[in-house]
């Protein structure tokens, strides 16, 4: 077995979900719609408050999101102003060269509750590696704001010359600000958005089927680092060499090192330790037959692709469920059929602490067939495979011959 390779990556909440249907759409020829970007501004002494409707076409959901925001005036002695930045080293398939991401719902947390920042707006996120650039500012009532959140509505990637929309999570992501940012009149104050995503090709590098899926972190920009050109949309904040940002990444990662992996036509064992600063959720494991291109790097230890693949849930418990979309198999054993596998994704994520390890376990025959709709291909003893394990905040892959 080779050494493990590993990287810090983002939460795969809803590549768990998107995982029963990805198989099932053809995710070219649909258009992402593009949100037009409104942000909310001051309130004058003595203030009015504005309220602004946003309504969604039905491919965004078809809601409406209403939110208060101040009006544009002088600024009062209890105001200040914030901004968000974002950031994102993302792990992207070779041949991917940009992430268009449309987010709604800006906002930022304080004493007095949810203020917007910006109800819509969009990113190219390949752009933004080792940068951080500010996505909308806005004045707020004076004090400690502790978090920001939104949602992350769509996606379009260009892939070899050619836009497709990807499968992105739809919910809410509330992210926790580090120690918090601190508001007053005499001082704006700036956080920035850590984003990690991940994308994975669902289909093959003919026929593409992207999915992307991401958590956050969240951190503060130190007072003496904020400066007035930082609240302008779009202006870009280097993080290269920033000993401050250095430190906040060094203090917030996970990182997962496998061992005693072994695999055979009918079973699969693999111990994994989080051997960075934080803990993660254990969300899946990937078993990739080695002869593919499949783009594991010491970069990047995710797979560009998983069809062929065979794919494993892990429960809150520490059991693996091997998952079956599109299987041509005529009687699912038990505990691995299409819809108990459904069931778990709904369940999954094993919570691991840093510093500590577990060994998981599956019991019965392994099928690379993720995706397809021939029949099954079971593992052939001492034929090599990747093993990656995939988690919400680091994935590693690694080399096994099966026995």
């Amino acid at each position: 077995m080779s050494n493990s390779r590993t990287v810090a990556a983002s939460g795969v909440a809803a590549l768990l979900i998107a995982l029963s249907i990805i198989a099932l759409i053809s995710l070219s020829g649909v258009p992402a719609a593009r949100l037009s970007s409104t942000s909310s501004s001051g309130t004058p002494s003595g203030g009015t408050v504005l309220t602004t409707e946003t309504t969604l076409s039905p491919n965004e959901g078809g809601s409406t999101i209403t939110s208060t925001s101040s009006s544009q005036g002088q600024e009062s002695e209890n105001q200040g102003v914030i901004s968000v930045l974002m950031t994102d080293p993302p792990r992207v398939p070779a041949g991917l060269t940009a992430i268009y991401a449309y987010y709604i719902g800006l906002a930022v947390h304080g004493a007095g509750g949810w203020t917007t920042v910006m109800v819509a707006g969009e990113i190219e996120l390949m752009g933004t590696v080792d940068v951080a650039q500010t996505l909308a500012s806005a004045t707020v009532p004076a004090g400690t704001y502790d978090a920001v959140r939104f949602n992350l509505s769509s996606a379009v990637v260009t892939y070899e010359g050619v836009n497709y929309t990807a499968v992105v999570q739809g919910d809410q992501l509330t992210v926790r600000i580090g120690g918090g940012t601190v508001v007053s009149p005499s001082q704006q104050a700036a956080a920035i958005i850590d984003m990690q995503p991940t994308i994975v090709n669902m289909g093959t590098s003919s026929g593409p089927q992207f999915i992307l899926w991401a958590n956050a972190r969240a951190f503060p920009v130190p007072p003496t680092q904020v400066n007035e050109g930082i609240e302008v949309e779009g202006h870009r904040l280097s993080l290269t060499g920033i000993g401050w940002w250095d430190n906040d990444m060094a203090q917030a990662s996970a990182s997962l090192q496998l061992s005693a992996v072994s695999l055979s036509v009918n079973s699969l064992g693999i111990t994994v330790a989080d051997t960075g600063s934080t803990g993660t959720s254990v969300r899946m494991v990937v078993v990739s037959d080695e002869n593919l291109s499949m783009g594991i790097t010491d970069e990047n230890p995710v797979p560009d692709q998983v069809i062929g693949s065979a794919v494993f849930v892990v429960l809150k418990n520490g059991t693996m469920i091997q998952f079956h979309p599109l299987l041509h198999i005529s009687t699912p054993q038990s505990g691995d059929s299409q819809s108990s596998a459904y069931d778990a994704l709904q369940m999954a994520g094993y919570n691991l602490s840093a510093g500590a390890s577990v060994h998981f376990s599956y019991s019965g025959t392994i099928n690379l067939s993720f995706g397809l709709v021939t029949l099954p291909k079971g593992i052939t003893s001492g034929t090599t495979y990747w093993v990656t394990v995939i988690g919400d905040d680091a994935v590693t892959s690694t080399q096994v011959t099966a026995g």
